[in-house]
C-alpha cells in the first residue's frame, strides 16, 4: 500500500500549534493552505507575464528557498515551534506567536508545491505570510516586492497589500530613520500621517483572502506606519516586551493603547 500524499502546506498546518513551523533546526517555514487564486490561470495564459514571474521567482529563490514537492524524508524535518503558556489577556486576541518566532530566525524558507511561481502566488496573497517574509533580509524583501508587483498587475485585489507592505519595509530600512527613535506623541497626529495609516490599515485588512487574527495584523501594520519603523521592528519590540518579564497585559498595554488611539483618529479623519 502506498501512503496517501499530503501537500507540504497541509503537513505544516497539522504541526502548527500557533508558534509556526521550522524546517530543520535553523529555518523558519513560511506556508499557506490557501488555494491558488483563480487569476493564476490568467497569469499562465499570459506567456509574457508568466515568463517575467518565473524570472522574478528565480531571483527570490537566490536568497529565500522555495521548497516544493518535498519527499517524505524532507517532510520529516518539519516541526512545530513552541508557544509560551500564558493566560489570556482580557479581551485581547491571542498574540501571533508564529510571527514573533519568525523574527527570531535568520533563515527562512517557503514551503510550497508545484513550482516556485505557484508557491509564491499562494503565500503572498496572505498578509500574515508577507509579514513573516518581512523578517527576512532586505535583498529578499526587494525580490519579493518585485514578484508581488508583477502579480498585482493581473490581480491587484490579492497582491496590492503585499506590494504596499513590502514597500513600507524597504522604505524604512533604507531611510535615515533609526530603530531607536523615540515614539511620537500620540496627541500630535497630522491628517497626512493618518491618511497613510488608514491606507495601510485598509490594505492589510480588506484583502481578497480573509485573514486570521485581524486585530494583531492591523495593529502591527498601523503602528509601524505611524511610528515610521519597519514591521519587523515592531514585531521585535512586541516580542522583547513580552519576554522582558512581568504580565503580558502590562507588556502589551502601550501597543493596544496606541492602536486604539489610531483607530479613533482614523475614524475622525474619515468623518
Amino acid at each position: 500500500m502506498f501512503a496517501c500524499y499530503r501537500p507540504p502546506a497541509s503537513v505544516c498546518a497539522q504541526l502548527d500549534q500557533g508558534g509556526g513551523v521550522r524546517f530543520g533546526s535553523q529555518t523558519f517555514a513560511i506556508y499557506s493552505c490557501a488555494p491558488l487564486p483563480s487569476s493564476c490561470q490568467r497569469l499562465q495564459n499570459d506567456v509574457a507575464t508568466y515568463a517575467r514571474l518565473t524570472a522574478s521567482a528565480g531571483r527570490v529563490c537566490e536568497t529565500l528557498p522555495v521548497l516544493v514537492n518535498l519527499e517524505p524524508s524532507a517532510l520529516a524535518q518539519l516541526a512545530s515551534l513552541p508557544v509560551p503558556s500564558s493566560p489570556p489577556v482580557g479581551a485581547i486576541p491571542t498574540v501571533p506567536w508564529f510571527l514573533l518566532r519568525a523574527s527570531m530566525f535568520e533563515r527562512h524558507c517557503v514551503i510550497g508545491s508545484q513550482s516556485a511561481v505557484e508557491s509564491l502566488l499562494v503565500v503572498l496573497q496572505r498578509p500574515w505570510c508577507v509579514l513573516e517574509a518581512c523578517c527576512c533580509n532586505s535583498e529578499t524583501i526587494a525580490a519579493l516586492r518585485g514578484f508581488a508587483q508583477l502579480a498585482a498587475q493581473v490581480d491587484p485585489s490579492r497582491y496590492d497589500a503585499a506590494v504596499r507592505l513590502f514597500s513600507h519595509e524597504i522604505w524604512v530600512r533604507g531611510s535615515s530613520t533609526t530603530d531607536g527613535i523615540p515614539r511620537p506623541a500620540v496627541s500630535c497626529v497630522s491628517r497626512a500621517s493618518l491618511a497613510t495609516v488608514r491606507t495601510i490599515y485598509v490594505a492589510s485588512t480588506l484583502t481578497a483572502v480573509t485573514s486570521y487574527n485581524r486585530f494583531w495584523l492591523s495593529l502591527i501594520c498601523s503602528c509601524a506606519v505611524y511610528l515610521e519603523v519597519s514591521f519587523s521592528e515592531v514585531v521585535r519590540r512586541i516580542r522583547d516586551d513580552l519576554c522582558a518579564g512581568g504580565t503580558a497585559g502590562a507588556a502589551l498595554i502601550s501597543w493596544t493603547s496606541l492602536y486604539s488611539m489610531l483607530l479613533r483618529r482614523i475614524g475622525d479623519c474619515v468623518m
